[in-house]
């Protein structure tokens, strides 16, 4: 993977407001992956303790979006087209861990998915089509 767009992603993720809302920690970035954790806290819970669906949406979102653009040439962008995410259990940890990769590439558009962990057990698994766009100004 080049450099540079490992570079690009973890400044744009410094001051990427919503991902620093979110507490948004990388991991790891390798061409095709990225693994990050999050903390989950009280206000991302629903009454009964348990994550908001949302909260693990956003997240696959992210962490996807962000797989697709290290397969991304460093004068292009991606955008979330489509999404889909199954809820596998319900996430009461105190932490999320998620992976996202790309499954096909493309100069157009990537497929990726995303699976999210609570306390080493899969909470989620989400998979997107990620299109390819000149930067947004």
């Amino acid at each position: 993977m080049d450099k540079k767009i490992e570079q690009r992603l973890r400044e744009r993720t410094k001051i990427n407001p919503y991902v620093n809302f979110l507490g948004v920690e990388l991991l790891s970035i390798e061409e095709g992956r990225v693994e990050a954790c999050m903390p989950l806290t009280d206000y991302q819970k629903q009454y009964s303790g348990v994550s908001h669906g949302g909260v693990l949406a956003a997240l696959a979102d992210t962490i996807a979006g962000f797989a697709a653009y290290t397969m991304t040439p460093l004068d292009k962008d991606v955008l979330t087209a489509e999404m889909k995410i199954s809820f596998l259990r319900a996430a009461w940890g105190k932490e999320l861990r998620a992976i996202g990769y790309v499954i096909k590439p493309g100069r157009n558009v990537h497929f990726c998915e995303c699976e999210i962990f609570c306390d080493d057990k899969q909470v989620a698994k989400a998979s997107g089509t990620f299109c390819v766009v000149h930067p947004q100004v």
